[in-house]
């Protein structure tokens, strides 16, 4: 799994379900800064375990893999190695 390719599946289900319309999000994006809640990031664990068939366990749930696109991407690549 590339993180490029598992970078831009999420930005398409945010801009597709989270983000309103005219958003713009990058790989490097604040998630909070461009209007991510918690709720929104409950959805996007969700979106990833089914989407790569993989567990987030709790203690990858930290604030610090939810920041951006890009650390997400590295947890989920880390888990699915």
């Amino acid at each position: 799994m590339e993180t490029e390719t598992i970078e831009k599946d999420i930005i398409h289900f945010l801009e597709s379900n989270i983000l309103s319309e005219g958003i713009k999000i990058y790989s490097d994006s604040s998630l909070r800064e461009v209007g991510v809640d918690s709720f929104s990031i409950v959805e996007i664990i969700l979106f990833i375990e089914r989407k790569y068939d993989i567990v987030i366990p709790d203690h990858k749930l930290i604030p610090d893999n939810f920041k951006t696109i890009h650390t997400i991407a590295l947890t989920v690549k880390e888990l699915g190695n």
